[in-house]
C-alpha cells in the first residue's frame, strides 16, 4: 500500500484529493477505522500502536497520513455511541466516518433527538465518508453530532499551502433530524475499555503529532538520498562528503528521535493508566499535551532543516521535499497541537490556575 500512495501522491496533490485507488486501499487495510472496537470490525488499536501506524502512514504521503489519523481518530466514538447507534454507524466494514469537532452547530430538542443546523470548517476527508460527525450545542449541553453523508453539502475551499489532499473542506446541514442514538459527548463511555478511558481530545492531539514526525521522517530520507547523489554548484564534491551537510543530516535525525521518544513515553504512560484505570492528574494529562506540541513543532523545524539541505533541488513540483515543507508546517498550525499548550503545561507544573478542561 506504500508504494501505491507515494506514486499517487502528486495526482493527489493536484486534485487536491486522495485517488479513488488510495482510499480504497486505506478503507480495505482498515486504516480509517483502527480506533474503533474490534466487535464492529475496526481495529481496536492501542494508542501508542496506532501512533506508529499513523506516523508510517504520513512517510509515505502527508495528506494520507492525515486522512487515515483523521478517520481513524473519529472512529473512536463508537465506544462513546449507544450500542444502536454505534451499529448503525460503524456497522458496515467499509463505514468512513469523520468531521469537526468544534461546536458549531446548534440544536433543538425534538422528540427523540435534535434537529440540528451549521457550518463547519476543517473538514478533513468529509468528501470520502459515508458519515460525518459535528460538534454541535445543544439544550441539553454540547454534542457530538452524526448525519449520513447524503445529508452533508461540502463547500469546495479547501485551497491551501500544505496538506493539500485531505479535502478539508467547509461542509453543512439544515434542519437535519439526529436520533439520540447518534448523538453522544465522549465525557462518558457506554462501554468501561482503555480507549474509553483515554480523553478524548489528547489522542486527536496524538494523531497530529504522528503525522508531523512522519512527515519530517520522509524529509530526512529524501535529504540523506539527494546528499549522496547531488554536487551542489561551486563545489566538486557530492554533498554527502560535506561536513555541514553531515552535521545537519545528524541533527535532524536526533532532534526527530528526540521527540518521537518523548511523544511514546507519555503515550505509553497514559495508556498504561488507561489499561490499569488509574486516575491521571492534571500534570499527567497537560505533559501530554507537551509532548504533542513539542512533536509537531520539531517535526516543522526538523522539515525546514532537510529542505534547506536539499538547496534548490527542492524547490521543484517534482520534488517530495516541497511537499514535506508545506504540510509539515500545516499540519503544526492545529490547535490542538498550538504552542499555547506550552503555556499550559507551564502554568500546571508551577502550580498557577489555568483552564485544564480541554486536556
Amino acid at each position: 500500500m506504500h508504494e501505491l500512495i507515494r506514486a499517487e501522491a502528486a495526482t493527489a496533490e493536484r486534485d487536491r484529493a486522495l485517488t479513488a485507488a488510495v482510499v480504497a486501499a486505506l478503507v480495505e487495510a482498515g486504516a480509517t477505522r483502527m480506533l474503533a472496537p474490534a466487535s464492529l470490525g475496526g481495529g481496536e488499536m492501542d494508542l501508542p500502536s496506532w501512533l506508529v501506524a499513523v506516523e508510517d502512514l504520513a512517510r509515505a504521503d502527508g495528506s494520507t497520513g492525515w486522512t487515515a489519523m483523521t478517520t481513524s481518530a473519529t472512529s473512536a466514538l463508537a465506544w462513546y455511541l449507544p450500542p444502536d447507534g454505534a451499529a448503525e454507524v460503524f456497522g458496515s466494514p467499509t463505514s468512513v466516518v469523520a468531521g469537526t469537532a468544534a461546536p458549531l452547530g446548534r440544536g433543538s430538542s425534538v422528540e427523540g433527538g435534535y434537529r440540528v443546523t451549521g457550518r463547519w470548517g476543517w473538514g478533513s476527508a468529509v468528501p470520502l465518508c459515508t458519515w460525518v460527525a459535528g460538534g454541535a450545542v445543544t439544550p441539553d449541553g454540547p454534542r457530538f453530532v452524526l448525519f449520513p453523508r447524503s445529508a452533508v453539502t461540502v463547500h469546495d475551499t479547501w485551497d491551501a499551502a500544505g496538506l493539500r489532499a485531505t479535502a478539508s473542506h467547509e461542509w453543512e446541514v439544515s434542519e437535519e433530524f439526529v436520533p439520540a442514538r447518534r448523538a453522544v459527548w465522549p465525557a462518558a463511555a457506554v462501554v468501561d475499555a482503555p480507549m474509553a478511558r483515554f480523553p478524548f481530545i489528547a489522542f486527536l492531539a496524538l494523531g497530529v503529532a504522528a503525522v508531523g514526525l512522519g512527515i519530517a521522517a520522509r524529509a530526512v530520507e529524501e535529504a540523506a538520498a539527494l546528499a549522496v547523489v547531488k554536487t551542489p554548484q561551486y563545489t566538486s564534491s557530492v554533498l554527502a562528503s560535506q561536513a555541514s551537510a553531515q552535521i545537519d543530516l545528524a541533527s535532524a535525525e536526533a532532534r526527530l528521535s528526540a521527540a518521537r521518544a518523548f511523544l511514546h513515553t507519555e503515550t505509553a504512560a497514559r495508556w498504561a493508566a488507561a489499561v490499569s484505570g488509574a486516575p491521571t492528574s492534571d500534570l499527567d494529562r497537560a505533559r501530554l499535551r507537551l509532548a504533542c506540541s513539542h512533536a509537531a513543532a520539531e517535526a516543522a523545524s526538523v522539515t525546514r532543516l532537510a529542505f534547506d539541505l536539499g538547496g534548490g533541488s527542492g524547490v521543484f513540483a517534482d520534488s517530495p521535499l516541497q511537499r514535506c515543507l508545506r504540510d509539515a508546517h500545516v499540519a503544526a498550525q492545529h490547535g490542538l497541537v498550538s504552542r499555547r499548550l506550552f503555556e499550559t503545561y507551564g502554568a500546571v507544573r508551577l502550580g498557577v490556575a489555568t483552564d485544564t478542561s480541554r486536556l
